[in-house]
């Protein structure tokens, strides 16, 4: 067991160190920004500082529920459940602390429903509308039940009119039903 650690933590920090991009992995009540321009130790405390009074997170985590990696340029905020994500506001203050929010990534799960040409998907938990602009795996059709992981391009929060639906790309369906109601994942 401790030769696979060791293994799997030379492997990441060669990752790391030859600039490839890790994967991003959301679990469940967070979000995460990939973030440009954080490369020390006061820069992550400069953001997470600018953060870490929103009121949708759950302090138990990360000790304040914000977490930021600057290894990555990545960073995680731990969500209280049931809670709608404030995206402008984080990408405000992101891009006030000094850095360029890039891409969000989260989780959701709901029920796919077609409304005009548009495919959306309402988060059953915190009832956050996403409208789904593109999928990176399976094809999904209206009436499917998912839990996904999604990303979108962070621009589009400073350009997004209040209360419209965020365009998401969905990366990865953990579970659900696929256009021909078969279970996935």
């Amino acid at each position: 067991m401790k030769t696979t650690m060791v293994v799997a933590a030379a492997l990441l920090a060669s990752q790391v160190a030859l600039g490839e991009e890790l994967p991003v992995v959301v679990e469940e009540n967070q979000t995460v920004v990939q973030v440009n321009g954080m490369v020390c130790s006061f820069c992550a405390y400069g953001a997470e500082k600018a953060l870490s009074d929103l009121d949708c997170l759950d302090a138990a985590d990360f000790g304040n529920g914000v977490f930021v990696d600057i290894d990555t340029q990545r960073i995680t905020l731990a969500l209280r459940p049931g809670e709608k994500i404030p995206f402008r506001e984080i990408y405000k203050r992101i891009e006030k602390s000094g850095y360029d929010p890039l891409t969000f990534y989260l989780r959701a799960e709901g029920r796919l429903e077609r409304v005009g040409e548009k495919l959306l998907l309402t988060d059953s938990k915190s009832g956050q509308l996403f409208s789904v602009a593109a999928f990176d795996s399976v094809p999904l059709a209206a009436g499917a039940v998912v839990r996904v992981q999604a990303h979108f391009d962070a621009e589009q929060v400073s350009e997004l009119p209040e209360g419209e639906a965020v365009e998401i790309t969905i990366g990865r369906v953990l579970s659900g039903s696929s256009m021909t109601g078969q279970k996935s994942g």
